[in-house]
């Protein structure tokens, strides 16, 4: 889980000030805090967002600036989010889909790197792709898995489980069906991608 003082700590006083009345440069350096210029975000809990698709990125904005999307472990984003206008949302959104995804390259366990790869297979392969990212999370505005920051995957994935983040009804019957150990799994498998 993400302490919230270490980020507070690393943030420069002015940038936090522009919390308060964000520009579009101010908005874009709060976000550059955390998830970098690159948009590979600082450490493990923070998700990559460079190349995952703007709609994906826009939906999550608004989720977090409206609260349908809570902010448990940073309440730090959903602050942020709700001091972004519309146009800021579309421009960062479209700003670091524009980036080259890079996998985060992170430590995993090969036994359960395999079994998540099957799990994959039968549950998350339609919408976020069969082995690699690319093309069908943007066709079918899913977000990136495979290679993405296992802390935070397992945050989402817990949020999801609890019901504490919306998804679609399709991939609540899935979730819901996942145990523990299918959840580890999946984690290993996606920690697995390399570039």
């Amino acid at each position: 889980m993400m302490n919230t003082q270490k980020v507070y700590a690393f943030m420069p006083v002015s940038v936090m000030l522009l919390l308060i009345i964000p520009t579009w440069a101010g908005a874009h350096d709060i976000c550059i805090a955390c998830h970098g210029e690159d948009g590979l975000g600082i450490d493990s809990s923070i998700p990559t967002i460079a190349g995952v698709p703007a709609s994906v990125q826009e939906d999550a904005l608004y989720a977090y600036a409206d609260g349908a999307r809570k902010c448990v472990s940073n309440p730090m984003m959903c602050k942020i989010a709700s001091k972004l206008t519309e146009d800021q949302i579309v421009e960062f959104a479209a700003h670091f889909a524009e980036l080259p995804y890079k996998a985060a390259g992170e430590e995993f366990d090969a036994a359960l790197a395999e079994a998540g790869q099957e799990i994959h297979k039968s549950n998350c392969a339609i919408c976020h792709g069969a082995d690699q990212p690319g093309e069908a999370e943007a066709d079918m505005g899913a977000s990136i898995l495979h290679g993405q920051r296992k802390d935070y995957l397992r945050y989402a994935m817990q949020q999801y489980i609890a019901g504490e983040r919306e998804q679609l009804p399709a991939m609540e019957k899935k979730i819901a069906a996942l145990s523990a150990d299918d959840v580890e799994a999946l984690l290993n498998y996606y920690a697995s991608y390399r570039d």
